[in-house]
């Protein structure tokens, strides 16, 4: 079996795969109100540039390494920008979402009227800059090798690396759409973990050892989440444009051989994303549940017990009305009862009278955090 048909075959499986979870996640968005929240709407968005890319671009570059058609210098280009633009979106989607949450925990201010308003504008962005950036060599932008004659002098084969220039791909693409996005969303979570650090620190001396450690756990399973979406996107995108960058300066080097390979790896993040981002979510899994008729299992974790209060109607901890409802704290003692089952901290201190205000406000949301993230 050659290369290439192993090419082909991986490819499709993956186009498959890619197509039905992500067409999984828009079913849920569509079917079930509740799920309909502003973080969402990007799980939403993403879902569907991933199964654009899994239901027409991938199929359609497949298509192209295997018959080297069409024999157009344009219709080749277009081909095969199809699928750059839909994982050039894809990725701005994941910064968006990382600011979305940084905006959310770190800053006071909120920037925007609404999250649903940030939502919008976030998101039109990742589509409006992501299709810009990916169709610059139809226009020959900021002078890059003229790769028609190119195409001309090898027989008028569609080839991706002969129709797009190297320079594009190494200073635009890997430079702008994977390098720099790479340290900013690490940036955002850096700066989300410590500030939830930071104020956890503050009201440690309030809470019980029982609840410090519930905590503790928390915070090890929000470090755990955040390793795995920097650590996934590194490993499926930087292989590719390592290897791209090394041809761009050593183009006799021979590591050519590893880009089809490399490539296919670049495609999996699409079929991770909705693992990452929205089978994680606690609405998406209660719709999940409901539509494979799964039970829910009675000993909710730490998270869980969250997931279900922000969940509800009474309460959305990432909303714009979220300082409204937490403001709203009780101080009698059924009250505190009640937000200890769903994991809250601990408002009286060891005179047994009430804390602060602001400090069981802050604990509160400190929770709520480990909680969303």
């Amino acid at each position: 079996m050659s290369e290439l048909t192993i090419y082909a075959i991986l490819e499709l499986m993956l186009s498959i795969h890619i197509s039905l979870s992500n067409l999984l996640v828009l079913w849920v968005y569509f079917r079930y109100k509740h799920v309909r929240t502003a973080t969402n709407t990007y799980i939403f968005s993403l879902a569907l540039t991933d199964f654009l890319a899994g239901s027409l671009g991938i199929p359609l570059t497949v298509m192209s390494v295997l018959t080297l058609k069409p024999n157009s210098y344009y219709e080749c280009l277009i081909v095969h920008l199809i699928l750059c633009i839909l994982c050039t979106v894809s990725t701005f989607h994941m910064l968006a979402i990382a600011f979305d949450k940084y905006i959310t925990i770190c800053c006071k201010d909120q920037l925007f009227e609404t999250r649903h308003h940030r939502a919008i504008i976030l998101i039109a962005s990742s589509w409006i800059i992501g299709t810009a950036i990916a169709i610059m060599p139809v226009f020959n932008i900021f002078g890059f090798a003229e790769t028609e004659n190119d195409f001309i002098h090898h027989n008028m084969e569609c080839h991706f690396t002969v129709v797009v220039d190297y320079g594009y791909l190494v200073y635009v693409i890997f430079v702008g759409t994977i390098l720099a996005p790479t340290v900013f969303i690490i940036f955002c979570y850096v700066s989300i973990y410590s500030r939830i650090r930071k104020e956890e620190q503050q009201v440690r001396c309030l809470l019980p050892k029982t609840e410090q450690e519930r905590r503790l756990q928390g915070r090890r399973k929000l470090i755990k989440i955040l390793l795995i979406l920097v650590v996934s996107y590194g490993i499926c995108w930087y292989p590719l444009y390592i290897i791209n960058t090394v041809e761009y300066f050593w183009p006799n080097s021979s590591m050519k051989d590893l880009t089809l390979w490399t490539v296919v790896l670049s495609h999996i993040s699409c079929a991770l994303n909705p693992l990452i981002y929205a089978y994680g979510m606690p609405g998406f899994k209660k719709a999940l549940r409901n539509f494979f008729n799964i039970k829910s299992d009675n000993n909710n974790t730490y998270i869980g017990n969250h997931s279900q209060y922000m969940n509800s109607k009474r309460f959305d901890p990432l909303g714009s009305q979220h300082s409204r409802h937490t403001t709203s704290l009780k101080t009698s003692e059924e009250s505190h009862l009640k937000a200890r089952k769903i994991s809250a901290p601990v408002t009286y201190n060891r005179r047994s009278t009430p804390i602060h205000h602001h400090q069981a406000r802050k604990a509160t949301l400190i929770s709520i955090a480990l909680a969303v993230i």
